[in-house]
């Protein structure tokens, strides 16, 4: 058995051990995924081609099976635009493979030269290498954590360079290397390179979308389901923090309890749905006057909670009344109109958080007792 073939039939194990890995991933419905099962199936079909080229006949072993890899190439690529959200274009893409694959019959009909094949073969897979490194800067500002995307784009480089570098060493040496099984040392480096790249890239991308399952998983347990703001358990835990910060550094510290005003007879009079609407709409409203420090947060029902970072207790109740302003709709056609009543309270010394929201809460509760749609807040 001769190490050319081994070295194919491994690639092509590595291709189906990838692909059954992304079929365990499909559920997550990430986008781009079932674009990298069909590249490593495909891709496992051509490299096991290879290897068996010369039991097979010439047609099978040049044009389909350079034609089915450089199809498993593609459907690569499309996988990580789907993955980062850009357009993908089909037939653009087929047309690739089809004028790809009318070269490789090209040299191998009308001018027979195995440099020649390799060298298209090596500037078509380099040229999809150096897609997806461009598709993956393209999309940097969508990058969560750094290392798989690092990591992906580095390796699609170094195989782009690899391909790119293996098209100049057969124009250079082209009577030397005449057949892909040739068992000479640079040919085997240069096998090893393209047989191994799915697998490679496709490790990649299932670090990416680890990634991205990690960030939904995430953004589920701290964010809340209808609104988008800090949960309450997340919301603790960030009070937590910020007033041990708050105490160790001596800065002011501040903490505002929202309550909906009459949120039951919102929902009584339109409707659940509208009432939902209104906690999203409350979210949307506070986000346009808060600060990028400030945590904003559905604590239960119709109530909500802002901690402010840095803010004392006067420049607490500025914020409170901004927030009672822009929180107020007036009645209209259709649309649910609302008040809002807010409690401040301020960190005292070394007191715990659930101190400061005691505080708060009693403020919020005497907004409530003495008309709504008021700023109240903890005695002196």
């Amino acid at each position: 058995m001769s190490s050319t073939f081994v070295i194919l039939l491994v690639g092509a194990l590595l291709c189906v051990l990838m692909l059954l890995v992304l079929v365990s991933l499909l559920r997550s419905s990430i986008a781009g995924i079932r674009e990298w099962c069909a590249a490593n199936a495909l891709a496992a079909g051509g490299l096991v081609l290879y290897a068996y080229g010369r039991e097979l006949s010439p047609f099978v072993a040049y044009e389909i099976a350079n034609g089915v890899y450089a199809a498993g190439a593609v459907a690569l690529y499309a996988g990580f635009r789907r993955f980062f959200g850009l357009r993908v274009s089909l037939p653009v893409l087929a047309g690739s493979v089809v004028a790809f694959a009318g070269v490789i019959a090209f040299f191998h009909y009308r001018v027979d030269s195995h440099a020649a094949r390799t060298i298209a073969v090596a500037l078509f897979q380099g040229a999809v290498c150096a897609g997806i490194v461009m598709t993956i800067q393209r999309s940097r500002k969508n990058w969560r954590s750094r290392y798989p995307y690092y990591f992906t784009q580095g390796m699609a480089l170094a195989v782009a360079l690899g391909h790119f570098g293996r098209s100049a060493v057969y124009f250079v040496h082209a009577g030397d290397l005449t057949s892909l099984l040739q068992p000479a040392p640079l040919n085997l480096f240069f096998l090893s390179l393209g047989s191994f790249v799915m697998p490679a890239l496709t490790f990649g991308a299932v670090m990416m979308v680890h990634d991205s399952m990690m960030e939904k998983a995430e953004h589920a347990a701290n964010r809340d389901f209808l609104t988008g703001a800090w949960s309450r358990r997340a919301f603790f835990e960030i009070a937590e923090r910020e007033m041990s910060r708050s105490q160790r550094t001596g800065r002011d510290l501040s903490l505002l309890l929202i309550d909906v005003d009459n949120f039951k007879q919102i929902n009584d009079t339109y409707g659940h749905a509208a009432g939902d609407q209104v906690l999203i709409e409350v979210v949307l409203r506070a986000e346009t006057v808060s600060r990028s420090i400030d945590y904003f947060s559905r604590i239960g029902g119709e109530e909500f909670a802002v901690l402010l970072p840095e803010t004392s207790r006067a420049a607490a109740l500025v914020v409170a009344e901004r927030l009672r302003a822009v929180l107020e709709r007036k009645p209209g056609l259709g649309v649910a109109a609302y008040t809002v009543s807010i409690g401040v309270a301020t960190l005292h010394g070394t007191e715990s958080y659930h101190d400061v929201m005691k505080r708060a809460d009693a403020a919020l509760y005497a907004a409530k007792a003495t008309g709504r749609n008021r700023v109240v807040c903890e005695p002196d």
